[in-house]
């Protein structure tokens, strides 16, 4: 596999992956060396100190520089006793990562508690709401083109369109976003819900579709995206009773709690392996609107 493709999202991911498996044991000493030899110098490449990594990646920095010193990346090779040596230092670090993932995962419970309360709002106090799922991510033939820096760049345009409330957006009463990296492949993407009153949109396939192009216009064609949508897939829910998309009405509580177990897919404590494995400082990689506002129809004035 050739790694020299790779810009840094997708390195710092593949860098991610090898060091878990390390530590995992799930992977043979041959291929840690030939994946050393392939990811070490265009990773170093891509490095960017002004960054922050997830644990393993910083592991794997401080192992290697502890090992190949100062040495430029292009002249390091990664034999046997290097490669022996970088598995032994890894171990070091066992405990910084497994912190990392229980933060992680005390977090997603905290952002899952929070979504729940928020959705569960919207569903008691409208009649009917029209829910919109929808994944925005890169094609994977240009993916190596965006950078972390690209996709913060996009989510933020993005959501300015959200809050805009405008074109595919009008009559929004409701958002949630999380944002999330694949494991080998290290596909930056964002799990969107959008919540509209049902009374003024009813058509949520062409609403989908509709946000889906938007993303590939802010994104100038780098981005593609995935509805849930289709009469297929929808049917499939239905089928097991699981249908938690599309019209929502608030008088059939199986609909409303399968609306809720959708929406509550953004945040599950069990995903670590999707977190992301470079950010930049301050990035928000989860959230979602604000229920009580002066505008929202219904509610008690707010205090001061």
């Amino acid at each position: 596999m050739s790694y020299s493709h790779l810009n840094q999202p997708l390195v710092a991911a593949n860098v991610h992956s090898l060091v878990t498996d390390i530590l995992a044991n799930t992977i043979c000493f041959n291929e840690i060396i030939n994946q050393l030899n392939e990811l070490y110098y265009p990773f170093m490449t891509h490095l960017n100190t002004e960054l922050f990594y997830s644990q393993p990646v910083v592991a794997f920095v401080h192992s290697t520089n502890a090992i190949v010193g100062d040495s430029y990346p292009v002249n390091v090779i990664w034999d046997h006793d290097k490669t022996q040596h970088f598995i032994n230092m890894l171990s070091c670090y066992r405990n910084d990562i497994e912190r990392e993932r229980i933060t992680f995962s005390y977090q997603e419970s905290q952002n899952r508690n929070n979504l729940a309360n928020y959705v569960g709002n919207l569903t008691t106090h409208y009649s009917k709401l029209l829910f919109i799922r929808i994944d925005l991510k890169y094609a994977q033939q240009t993916s190596h083109h965006v950078s972390i820096e690209d996709f913060d760049f996009h989510m933020s345009k993005f959501r300015e369109l959200i809050g805009n409330k405008k074109t595919c957006f009008e009559h929004l009463q409701g958002n949630a976003w999380a944002l999330e990296q694949g494991g080998i492949e290290g596909g930056l993407h964002c799990h969107l819900l959008l919540i509209y009153d049902g009374s003024e949109r009813q058509n949520d396939w062409y609403l989908a579709k509709e946000v889906g192009e938007k993303w590939k216009e802010v994104t100038a064609g780098l981005g593609e995206y995935y509805s849930y949508h289709d009469k297929e897939r929808k049917q499939q829910y239905r089928q097991h009773g699981k249908l938690g998309i599309g019209m929502i009405h608030r008088d059939n509580p199986q609909e409303v709690e399968n609306a809720i177990a959708s929406a509550l897919y953004l945040t599950k404590p069990s995903k670590s392996e999707q977190q992301l494995k470079l950010w930049l400082p301050n990035m928000r990689t989860f959230g979602h609107g604000i229920y009580r506002t002066k505008k929202r129809r219904g509610l008690p004035p707010i205090s001061k």
